[in-house]
C-alpha cells in the first residue's frame, strides 16, 4: 500500500479530493477511518445518507415500470413530465439522465 491522493464520489457528487491508501497491486483506493468519517458527515449533512432503494419492476402494458421513490425525486429534483433519457451501460447497470 502507498499514500495517495483519491476523488471521492458518493450518488455522482464530489466530495473532493481526499488521502487514501492505494493498492500497489491492484491500484484499488481505501479512505481511512478519519478521512471515512469525515466524508459520510458531509454525506449526512447533504441528506444523502441512505437514498438508495431496492425497488421493483412492474409491468403496465407491454412496458415495465420503474417506481422513482419520493426522497429520490426530492434530491433530484424531477418533477411530473420531466424528460429523462434511459442508457445501458451494461448488462447490469442503466443510467438515467434528468435532460429538463
Amino acid at each position: 500500500m502507498k499514500k495517495s491522493h483519491c476523488q471521492v464520489e458518493f450518488f455522482g457528487l464530489d466530495f473532493g479530493v481526499r488521502e487514501c491508501e492505494v493498492c500497489t497491486k491492484c491500484n484499488s483506493e481505501y479512505l481511512d477511518d478519519e478521512v471515512m468519517a469525515e466524508v459520510e458527515k458531509e454525506v449526512k449533512e447533504k441528506k444523502l445518507f441512505a437514498l438508495d432503494r431496492k425497488i421493483t419492476v412492474t409491468k403496465s402494458g407491454n412496458s415495465l415500470v420503474v417506481r422513482i421513490p419520493p426522497e429520490i425525486v426530492k434530491f433530484s429534483k424531477l418533477h411530473y413530465q420531466d424528460i429523462l433519457r434511459l442508457v445501458p451501460i451494461t448488462e447490469k447497470r442503466i443510467e438515467i439522465e434528468v435532460l429538463s
